[in-house]
């Protein structure tokens, strides 16, 4: 029994926070104190509130939910789907309302701002009442995204880091070796490879145009975004602007990344790499069905390329918490054993829902028969055997944060902006965020 969790054991007024974060959280309330644990049993009704984009993805979800009442009998888990993009506004209704699930599905990348507003109950207590739940199973870098100042909130159900694609055709076709799969091309190789697999219609890579995919080089560089206190951008530093260099280049200067003709389209890179004619991409375990389903000639993986600092890439996911503001922890954490358990992501991984956040769940997603024959480099890159994954750490105020950076580093990419030029545009920007998020977490 677990009982009279609340804050980590302070007790707080919820209106007293909205009351005073409102208008600072641009309009996401802060959630306030869950009742109490008491002597409740795992027994009950719960809601799980998560997001889907189809009914056979809705499906995989409403069987894990039937799942845990096979598991518990006596605990039912309704669940409560709406697309990806409408969860979050929905999510911070029902926050400011305080009707939201008992089970919060939660994404890595924002995680700071829901911790900062108490949505999730820390977990750690929870853990250590149970001294037969394995947190160590799930991969580190999913363990630190979902987590906040220390403390865990929420259990991955999928993880993924950022890798190298390559088109094993073209490559062939050229002549060029293709990228080790266990030794990380250096920048210079990497360079080279793409000038000798550009000409006529085709280029030796692409990119998405967003910032997210430029921190793998940032880190590999050297470079950071932001400093470890979360109180300073570090863009202007002189890795961080040299590593920035070496990316535009491969667009501005040797034209052997394909140029960037649909800035809207959040599919643009992986898309030109289905065409045939990149030799390479970066992205996650994610996108195997899609580049299997899509392409018509042979591909791999490999590490991302290796700079000053190494190989070195981020890896981000989702998973599920408890609210705290259920009245039923007990019954809601056997319904997240079971959501996140071995078995579930299993099913998960089959289903072809992502790169399982458990170790122990791996087997699942490979498959022998379907490429890339290599995937097993994804473990090996998430426990850091080849390379270096890190959490992509984010703020209470990222989504203020990545709109400001990707609105502000299109123009560099087409060649409208010199590096230097935008890196003093974003980053008194960035500290004046930081600022606020500063702020917030005071609050």
């Amino acid at each position: 029994m677990i009982a009279g969790r609340r804050f980590g054991g302070r007790k707080m007024n919820r209106r007293d926070f909205l009351r005073v974060g409102g208008a600072g959280l641009a309009g996401m309330s802060l959630l306030g104190a869950a009742a109490c644990g008491g002597g409740g049993e795992a027994s009950g009704d719960l809601r799980w509130s998560m997001w889907s984009a189809a009914p056979e993805e809705t499906a995989v979800w409403k069987d894990l939910a039937k799942d845990v009442n096979r598991a518990n009998p006596e605990i039912t888990l309704k669940l409560e789907t709406t697309t990806f993009e409408d969860y979050w506004n929905k999510l911070s209704t029902q926050l400011a309302s305080e009707n939201e699930a008992d089970v919060v599905a939660m994404q890595s990348l924002r995680m700071p701002g829901f911790a900062a507003r108490s949505a999730l109950q820390p977990l750690q207590p929870f853990i250590d009442d149970d001294p037969g739940f394995d947190v160590e199973d799930f991969f580190k870098p999913i363990r630190d995204g979902l987590s906040s100042d220390g403390e865990i909130y929420a259990f991955g159900y999928d993880i993924g880091p950022i890798m190298l694609y390559y088109n094993k055709t073209l490559f062939d076709e050229a002549g060029v070796p293709t990228p080790s799969p266990t030794e990380p091309m250096s920048w210079d190789e990497f360079r080279q490879a793409a000038t000798e697999l550009t000409g006529g219609d085709r280029y030796g890579f692409v990119m998405q145009p967003i910032f997210d995919s430029t921190v793998p080089w940032l880190w590999s560089g050297g470079g950071d975004y932001m400093n470890a206190g979360q109180t300073e951008c570090t863009l202007d530093s002189a890795e961080s602007i040299e590593a920035i260099e070496f990316v535009v280049s491969m667009f501005t200067e040797d034209k052997i990344a394909a140029p960037i003709t649909d800035l809207a389209n959040p599919n643009f890179g992986v898309e030109e790499f289905y065409g045939g004619n990149i030799g390479m991409h970066v992205d996650g375990p994610w996108q195997f069905v899609n580049i299997g389903a899509n392409s018509d000639f042979e591909w791999g993986i490999a590490p991302i390329p290796s700079g000053p600092a190494g190989s070195v890439t981020w890896a981000a996911g989702s998973g599920f918490g408890i609210s705290n503001n259920t009245e039923n922890p007990e019954a809601a954490w056997e319904a997240l054993k079971t959501l996140t358990s071995t078995a579930s992501l299993k099913k998960t991984a089959k289903a072809g829902r992502g790169y399982p956040a458990r170790e122990s769940a791996v087997p699942a997603f490979e498959n022998p028969e379907a490429p890339p024959p290599n995937e097993d480099l994804v473990e090996a890159i998430l426990n850091g055997e080849i390379g270096e994954a890190r959490a992509f750490e984010t703020t209470t105020t990222w989504q203020e944060t990545t709109v400001m950076l990707t609105r502000d580093f299109n123009p560099v990419f087409l060649g409208k902006q010199s590096v230097q030029e935008t890196i003093d545009k974003v980053k008194p920007q960035f500290d004046k965020l930081l600022q606020e998020h500063q702020e917030i977490l005071d609050r």
